[in-house]
């Protein structure tokens, strides 16, 4: 995920002590590498939800509500609000990709437990998985196409600047959380066989490090699968797509959490801005 520099939210007068919390949270995601396995993006997004906790709190304040109220036709108040939605489209579409995902990948299962014995036909089942994977693919490269950087302007006050940077950092997490889904860029049928060479080979280099996410390991397993179709390796399939369906479990519901955040964040700008 993109660095971005750190400053102070500088709000007026005794800073809430919530406010020291937010810019921690802000540091914290803005000091964040990129997610390179599970485990970092799961963490990624806990805390960006735990950054929108405390933007929650932040719109509690009287003053706070007071400088929205005074600004309900401002360009920024729109912005914030526009940005909000497209927040929530996002979100939304990172959890359609893996709901898609995890249904194939339960299918594939299914099938396995029972043909146990015999001939290994999962062919049709691996091929609508990979169909999935392709058109969630094309999904996520329009989403990050249609993903613009934020227009930096000056900021007049304390909570336009706080939202900002809110909607900023949140798109970050949000591309990273698609880059990762989607997988590394396929440019040719050399580059995809490259890395189900590395794959099919890497029992007989167990020292070597990889930083290959479980989407691209179980991608090129099932084409692997599939384009050979015999039963060798159906254990480490089995495992590997256990592996990959707790991962994007776990995902999903770090997702919904924040997507309940953001939906109620948007309902506080909405209820402040009526008022």
């Amino acid at each position: 995920m993109a660095s971005h520099h750190t400053r102070s939210l500088s709000f007026p007068s005794i800073a809430h002590p919530i406010v020291e919390q937010l810019e921690q949270n802000l540091c914290r995601l803005r000091s964040s590498q990129a997610v390179s396995t599970s485990s970092s993006l799961n963490k990624t997004l806990t805390n960006l939800k735990d950054l929108y906790c405390s933007v929650d709190e932040l719109l509690q304040l009287p003053l706070n509500q007071q400088a929205i109220s005074q600004n309900v036709n401002s360009k920024w108040v729109e912005q914030v609000l526009e940005e909000s939605l497209r927040l929530l489209d996002v979100c939304s579409t990172s959890r359609d990709v893996l709901v898609q995902s995890k249904q194939c990948l339960q299918d594939i299962q299914s099938v396995l437990r029972r043909r146990c014995s015999g001939e290994l036909n999962i062919t049709n089942e691996v091929a609508q998985y990979l169909n999935t994977r392709r058109s969630a693919k094309k999904l996520i490269k329009k989403s990050l196409k249609n993903i613009k950087e934020t227009e930096q302007t000056n900021k007049d006050n304390a909570i336009e600047s706080m939202l900002k940077d809110v909607n900023t950092i949140t798109l970050d997490v949000f591309k990273s959380t698609l880059s990762y889904i989607g997988g590394p860029k396929v440019g040719s049928q050399k580059s995809k066989w490259s890395l189900v060479s590395k794959l099919m080979n890497r029992d007989s280099n167990k020292d070597a490090t990889t930083t290959t996410n479980e989407f691209d390991v179980v991608d090129a397993t099932l084409e692997s699968t599939i384009r050979h179709k015999n039963k060798n390796g159906v254990e480490n399939l089995r495992s590997e797509l256990m592996t990959l369906e707790s991962e994007i479990q776990s995902l999903d519901e770090v997702l919904d959490s924040l997507f309940r955040h953001l939906v109620k964040t948007r309902a506080t700008l909405l209820n402040i801005l009526s008022n």
